[in-house]
């Protein structure tokens, strides 16, 4: 059950990217980005190709076409039409003379019909107006007659004289397929891709509202019973679906006649081409670049990587012989950042080699000594040559050896454990005048009765440290005070700022420390206390010093003077928080 589950996320781990290099990476990141893009660019294609602008602003030319001819018609159109008087002559012929003379002034006379549709009116206003447009236009009177139609007319603009002349060879040569631009190509192409796909969405969408073609005839018929507007849709191909609008032309609830127009839905449109068309190259000049500049940055970014790697293996394998002669990658950005601290990282960890190398050589020299004492005074006990009285102070060599020896291991132990916590340390932000009185107050009954007197100014003294550990610094530097002055002497530290940081004097009235030893104070092991040697290791300035540059200040014997203190005179500075 267990290698099933390990198995399942071992291939889900490959989903991730961190399962492939940086260059895969950015590689995955482009594809996964154009693919978006492409959807996008999909999505809004089929939004063009579905809705077809042309459509609905066909549908309403041909209706604005429909109410325009009949508002005209109905009050133009409509009218009384003078006729010649044919049966009153008739009735005269068959009357006698007497009377014929009588009223032969009604004989040829014009009367006025009955309101009815015009057709030279109609005609005429069609013939002016509709005439040269592509919408099929015709009209019927009430009785079915068809007073107009615009596919009978004749223009006189379609009619043009030619004279017919054999075209030259050359101009004939012009016209060579090879010599049209390969873009052209493309964009003719695509053009004719797009037609067709947008023919086909057409023709999904007009065929749901299509219905079998019909007469005009019988269309007509249907509007003369329902006197109202009738629209239909006629499908006659895959290329024509034809918008056929009939409206009555009506006045007073009379029908005088019905105007037919009809049109082709379909229709090209290549501004939603070229828009798709343009789209379409911009992604592709996108994409390309997006490519391109990635593969460009990809290597700015992957080789710093590689060389770190590379060199990080060198100093794993070779890490003092060959590192110092490493060229680390010199950027201004994150990965110079990176190749910054890797390469502190690898001095500060040759530092802490040869600082244990050091440390090993310092700790083995101070061991020598105390054992070849030991053994030396062994050697005289075993060979049992020495009086009674030099024994007992051979035996008291030996227990000083071994207090020694045994004081030695426990510095060296709280030196290492020091290094080790200073790694790890936690800051935190307090008063140090807070920490100064508390300590203070716990040398108060000391056993040489030194009295400490601490002058500091008012103001809040806030750093960010370890407090136990600057604590230890402190308790360190007054014990060595201690150590060096007199009974009922005493001690005094001040605290002074100075440019954001804080300045503590710690000044003994003690026989005081030589001025050429000023830095070696500082070394591990090394003391001048030639007397009480045995009770000093040397190490506690040594932990002071680490712990002090651990919080980003420093220790130092300074020539501070003070009226009263001949003694010696630590400086401790340390930066200021707010």
């Amino acid at each position: 059950m267990a290698q099933a589950i390990h198995g399942v996320n071992k291939k889900l781990s490959r989903l991730s990217l961190s399962y492939y290099s940086l260059a895969t990476q950015i590689i995955i990141i482009n594809l996964f980005t154009a693919i978006i893009g492409l959807s996008f660019l999909v999505f809004f294609n089929y939004f063009l190709l579905t809705n077809n602008s042309k459509i609905e602003i066909k549908a309403k030319q041909i209706n604005m076409q429909t109410n325009e001819i009949t508002t005209y018609l109905q009050k133009n159109a409509v009218k009384r039409i003078p006729q010649f008087n044919e049966e009153e002559c008739k009735r005269l012929n068959n009357l006698d003379k007497k009377n014929q003379n009588n009223i032969s002034f009604n004989c040829g006379a014009k009367i006025l019909s009955e309101p009815l549709l015009d057709p030279s009116a109609t005609q005429d206003y069609l013939f002016s107006k509709f005439l040269n447009l592509n919408n099929h236009i015709r009209i019927y009177d009430v009785n079915l007659i068809k007073y107009a139609d615009t596919e009978s007319f004749f223009s006189a603009a379609e009619v043009v004289e030619v004279t017919i002349q054999e075209l030259p060879n050359d101009i004939e040569d012009q016209k060579n397929p090879e010599d049209i631009n390969i873009f052209t190509k493309y964009k003719e192409q695509y053009f004719s891709l797009f037609h067709k796909l947008q023919l086909f969405f057409d023709n999904k969408k007009l065929l749901k509202d299509s219905t079998d073609f019909r007469e005009d005839i019988n269309l007509a018929v249907e509007t003369l019973k329902k006197q109202k507007i009738l629209s239909k849709i006629f499908k006659i191909d895959n290329n024509h679906f034809y918008l056929t609008k009939l409206s009555p032309i009506i006045i007073n609830n009379n029908i005088y006649g019905i105007v037919i127009v009809s049109g082709n839905l379909i229709q090209a449109n290549p501004e939603a081409a070229l828009t798709s068309f343009n789209l379409l190259n911009l992604f592709l000049i996108i994409i390309f670049f997006m490519f391109v500049l990635s593969t460009f940055f990809s290597k700015s970014i992957v080789n710093p990587i590689k060389i770190l790697s590379k060199i990080v293996k060198i100093e794993q394998d070779k890490l003092i012989q060959i590192s110092n002669n490493l060229n680390y990658p010199i950027r201004n950005d994150e990965i110079g950042s990176l190749s910054k601290e890797i390469k502190n990282m690898s001095l500060d960890l040759k530092l802490r080699i040869n600082e244990l190398e050091n440390f090993a050589a310092d700790v083995s020299h101070e061991l020598k000594n105390p054992l070849a004492s030991l053994k030396s005074s062994n050697e005289l006990l075993l060979e049992n040559k020495i009086k009674s009285e030099q024994k007992f102070l051979l035996l008291n060599n030996i227990q000083k050896d071994i207090e020694r020896m045994n004081r030695l291991i426990s510095d060296i132990s709280n030196y290492a454990l020091t290094q080790i916590e200073i790694d790890g340390e936690l800051f935190i932000k307090f008063d140090l005048i807070e920490l100064i009185k508390e300590l203070i107050q716990s040398f108060s009954n000391n056993i040489k009765k030194i009295k400490i007197n601490f002058k500091y100014e008012n103001n809040p003294t806030l750093v960010r440290a370890n407090r136990d550990k600057l604590a230890q610094v402190f308790i360190n530097l007054i014990d060595n005070s201690f150590s060096f002055s007199p009974i009922e002497s005493e001690l005094s530290i001040i605290q002074l700022i100075e440019n954001n940081s804080v300045i503590i004097y710690i000044i003994d009235q003690g026989k005081g420390i030589d001025k050429k030893v000023k830095e070696k104070i500082f070394d591990r092991f090394y003391t001048d206390r030639s007397h009480t040697s045995e009770f000093h290791s040397g190490l506690g300035l040594s932990i002071s010093k680490k712990i002090i540059e651990s919080f980003f200040g420093s220790i130092e014997l300074s020539d501070f003077y003070l009226k009263g203190y001949n003694g010696a005179c630590f400086k401790l500075k340390l930066p200021l928080k707010e």
